[in-house]
């Protein structure tokens, strides 16, 4: 009989009245990563908003999204192309996740295991996800489209990019209603 080696468990959710916490995980974690936890953070904000003023200090919104790098430069700032491109777009910068202030941050196994689902921004970093924890597959999936990395282009890159990634954020969790 085979024997196979042991692997960290995921951790199973305490309290399933919580927020689905989700994460989006591009190359370095200056770009399409944090536009995409941007989007989903502003859109499950907006979510709540539309409950009657006595329910909405008692809900939670129905995910919190956050995002890594495959292989980031720890602490690097969010592109300011991908910072004017969410202002552009109307996408409020929330208190409890200020994409202003976003930082890289490289993803660990600990972090991962924290996450109801990893989300590939491409089929590159979904493999990626899926060769460094094995053992979180049912957690991890692949954004709806690949999206190309905008590292480097012009403002008109970003603000492709981010309607690329508002689409596949809309079709993949907010059941394609437009926003």
């Amino acid at each position: 009989m085979p024997t196979t080696q042991p692997t960290l468990a995921a951790k199973p959710r305490e309290d399933v009245n919580q927020p689905k916490k989700i994460c989006f995980v591009c190359t370095g974690n200056t770009c399409r990563s944090p536009m995409a936890e941007a989007v989903a953070n502003a859109w499950a904000q907006k979510e709540l908003e539309t409950l009657p003023p006595s329910c909405r200090a008692l809900a939670l919104p129905s995910l919190e999204a956050f995002s890594a790098g495959i292989c980031a430069n720890e602490g690097a700032p969010i592109a300011a192309h991908a910072v004017s491109a969410l202002e552009a777009a109307g996408i409020p910068a929330l208190s409890n996740h200020d994409y202003r202030t976003h930082t890289a941050h490289t993803l660990t196994e600990q972090d991962a295991a924290e996450y109801d689902l990893l989300i590939g921004l491409t089929r590159e970093h979904t493999m990626a996800l899926l060769f460094r924890f094995p053992h979180l597959a049912s957690r991890i999936t692949v954004f709806p489209s690949d999206i190309p990395d905008p590292y480097g282009g012009s403002a008109e890159d970003y603000r492709i990019c981010l309607k690329h990634i508002t689409q596949g954020i809309s079709d993949m969790l907010f059941t394609g209603e437009s926003k």
